[in-house]
């Protein structure tokens, strides 16, 4: 079984689905990205308490376990958007046996998508379960995440404890940045957990294509 660890930064941000709803963005990828920087100062004016948003402690956690991976990644992959998972997975083979284990405070098997924006940040879990039904799935979520999608309850694994993340091993690393819902003021903290990773014994990584 082919195992990748989702890391969604917008997931450590210490700030309730309530607060996140009144201070962020309005919207997701569709804002264009030379947009993103006027519009969060238009925030952070509106709403000073916002820069005295943080981290929670769990960030801390997977930092620690980042820096202590053993080696034996196969890859890892960094990107602005979620999206961006679906590139990697549609590169490994239908016949290799999945598990995703995703640290994300959304589920992203949302039914949301327009045109032909078929795959996009928040759906990109519902299609790879409809591509791969066999998929094996665990989401680690915050205590107020949504847990439904239109059908119900979504139809996978999820806890809010993300300790039990390291017990397990994992073949490839995948973290994203979430520009319209995370915080500019935080964006060194999510680059401190990309430096974690890239400290992480890096003998098997590796950073080119997954199977050329």
């Amino acid at each position: 079984m082919f195992a990748i660890l989702s890391v969604d930064f917008d997931y450590f941000i210490h700030a309730s689905a309530e607060e996140r709803a009144r201070f962020f963005l309005k919207g997701g990828e569709e804002i264009p990205r030379d947009q993103l920087s006027a519009l969060w100062a238009e925030q952070y004016a509106r709403y000073p308490e916002l820069r005295g948003i943080g981290v929670v402690d769990e960030y801390y956690y997977l930092k620690a376990f980042l820096e202590g991976l053993a080696g034996d990644l196969w890859a890892f992959r960094q990107s602005d958007t979620h999206r961006a998972i679906k590139d990697l997975i549609d590169r490994i083979p239908r016949e290799l046996p999945l598990r995703i284990v995703n640290i994300d405070f959304h589920h992203d098997y949302y039914h949301y998508f327009s045109g032909s924006d078929y795959c996009n940040c928040g759906n990109w879990l519902r299609r790879v379960m409809e591509e791969r039904p066999h998929t094996a799935v665990k989401w680690i979520r915050r205590a107020d995440s949504q847990i439904c999608s239109l059908e119900g309850e979504v139809p996978f694994e999820h806890t809010t404890d993300l300790r039990c993340v390291f017990t397990e091993r994992f073949d490839c690393l995948f973290m994203c940045r979430s520009p319209e819902w995370s915080p500019p003021h935080l964006s060194c903290m999510y680059e401190e957990l990309v430096q974690a990773a890239l400290k992480a014994p890096q003998d098997s990584w590796n950073q080119g294509d997954l199977w050329a």
